[in-house]
């Protein structure tokens, strides 16, 4: 019986992720040769695990697309310690989340001939996201409860909280090079915080009767 090239010793893990390095460099130009020799392995074992090239793209897209830590502690978060600091933790995972998975989703949007599964995969709310709308939306809705909030409807301010950091991502990814006025992604997380917990309106001008003057005797 022959065998599938050398014995398989490589880790899932560490083909997804010699995959992942050369996807990035390559693009969807990449072969499973190249794979195979980053991850110091048989072709042959690429098309063991993975039918296609495809499935083991969207096998290495589903590896990056894991929900931030932050977003299971959020229960525990109500009506302790800052909102403020709990949304810039969560902000700064969702950034993270966003860099991640951003490259491919590119990749699978501008070749839908030759990544259809992803393609259409792409196409509906992922679980992730949507977990993310819900947990937040939860922890908004508890914080209102708690009187540490206004009574606002907690799915808009969880939708815009995330549509707004995952903006930012993809204002980087795209117009990097363009963009005349970079901002540090500490700096916009700060910043729509503030915007959002405080508002930008400015604060109504209370008129006080003028204090009546003391007359000499």
């Amino acid at each position: 019986m022959r065998t599938r090239g050398r014995p398989v010793t490589l880790s899932e893990d560490d083909l997804l992720a010699a995959a992942r390095d050369v996807f990035l460099e390559r693009g969807l130009d990449a072969t499973t040769v190249e794979i195979a020799e980053r991850a110091g392995i048989s072709e042959s074992v690429i098309f063991h695990r993975y039918k296609t090239k495809e499935a083991l793209f969207l096998a290495v897209f589903d590896r990056e697309l894991v929900l931030p830590e932050v977003f299971e502690h959020l229960a525990s978060a109500v009506g302790k310690g800052e909102i403020a600091e709990h949304l810039f933790a969560l902000g700064s995972g969702v950034v993270e989340l966003s860099q991640s998975v951003l490259p491919f989703m590119m990749m699978a949007f501008s070749s839908p001939t030759k990544l259809h599964q992803c393609h259409d995969r792409m196409r509906k709310p992922h679980t992730i996201r949507l977990k993310m709308v819900r947990l937040l939306s939860g922890y908004f809705e508890a914080e209102v409860r708690l009187d540490r909030l206004r009574a606002v409807d907690p799915e808009i301010l969880a939708r815009t909280f995330l549509g707004g950091v995952q903006h930012y991502v993809m204002s980087d990814f795209l117009e990097r090079s363009a963009d005349g006025l970079p901002l540090a992604a500490g700096t916009y997380l700060r910043g729509l915080i503030d915007i959002l917990l405080e508002g930008a309106a400015a604060l109504p001008i209370v008129h006080r009767p003028a204090r009546p003057r003391r007359t000499r005797r």
